[in-house]
């Protein structure tokens, strides 16, 4: 969500000529983030302006109409906004864009377990509304293909045991998807980190940032917010805030017996997809260029991650 569009302020106004709203009195944009444009609007409330720079046309639909069912559905999402004649998509700078509410709120960089109880509330309630989209559908681009053609890319930026981890946990989740079956699955988040909600207290206020959505496993999400919100410095699990989400979860939607059986793997691919998705960033930057990411995460944090699940941490 960093700016890499720039707007001047009488061409935010006549954005927004098109909609319901006051004048622009204030705008300023979002610093954060890597992959979209962002700006805070202020037109009698606060607004959020997305502007798309790597999804296209005929991908940016996917995501608004996703929003608008899951908002319609009760669960806590910002809903993109109808200008006059309805439209919620909108070109500008010729480029997809999307006006939202501003949720009122900050993301829990140190959660508490309350906290974790109500995000994983919302996830059930997110998994359960998408199970009655079935018209909805989104390939997974990084799954297995993409993590096993990566591999070799990845290889200079791991020591031995790195690389040995690597190559043994793909041949554990390759095996795992060859026997999985049918298990759950719908339109899931795929990135529900801290940073991607938002709440205001101990309430959440909202789930953000679903570009990383497609279809999959409704464990898999789970597993991958669980892994970022219940980890410690060390990649282990703590167990009262692994229960709190848990638990709030399957209140909501309960883990099949299929999901319970596989549930170690489950949490192993999670962290994997994480661990290999900050090592090609790692190998994107250093090949250069212009699609190269100027900021890119530790890698480290989700190798702890994987070694703690592999170990029933």
């Amino acid at each position: 969500m960093s700016v890499y569009t720039p707007i001047t302020a009488d061409e935010l106004q006549g954005f927004l000529n098109g909609f319901d709203l006051p004048p622009l009195t204030h705008f300023e944009g979002v610093e954060a983030g890597v992959e979209n444009t962002t700006y805070f609007l202020t037109a009698g409330r606060e607004w959020v302006l997305q502007i798309f720079e790597e999804q296209g046309f005929d991908e940016v639909p996917f995501f608004v109409e996703l929003n608008k069912r899951l908002g319609d559905a009760s669960v806590p999402v910002a809903i993109p906004v109808a200008d006059r004649t309805g439209k919620r998509l909108h070109l500008l700078k010729n480029k997809p864009a999307v006006l939202f509410p501003k949720l009122v709120g900050r993301a829990p960089m140190t959660p508490n377990d309350r906290q974790r109880a109500a995000l994983g509330t919302a996830v059930g309630q997110m998994h359960n509304a998408s199970q009655s989209m079935p018209d909805m559908t989104k390939d997974n681009h990084r799954w297995r293909q993409w993590w096993e053609g990566n591999r070799d890319r990845v290889q200079p930026f791991l020591d031995d045991a790195g690389r040995a981890l690597l190559d043994q946990q793909i041949a554990d989740t390759a095996a795992w998807l060859d026997s999985a079956g049918d298990l759950p699955s719908g339109i899931i988040h795929g990135d529900l980190f801290r940073d991607n909600s938002l709440f205001d207290g101990d309430e959440i206020a909202g789930i953000i940032d679903f570009y990383n959505a497609c279809t999959g496993y409704f464990a898999f999400d789970l597993a991958v917010t669980l892994n970022d919100w219940c980890s410690n410095a060390e990649g282990e699990l703590i167990a009262g805030a692994r229960d709190a989400m848990m638990d709030a979860y399957q209140a909501i939607r309960p883990l099949t017996p299929a999901e319970l059986a596989c549930w170690d793997l489950i949490l192993q691919t999670a962290a994997l997809r994480f661990w290999m998705l900050r090592l090609v960033a790692l190998a994107r930057r250093a090949e250069g260029g212009p699609d190269a990411p100027p900021h890119v995460k530790d890698p480290k944090a989700f190798e702890l991650i994987l070694r703690a699940r592999r170990a029933g941490r």
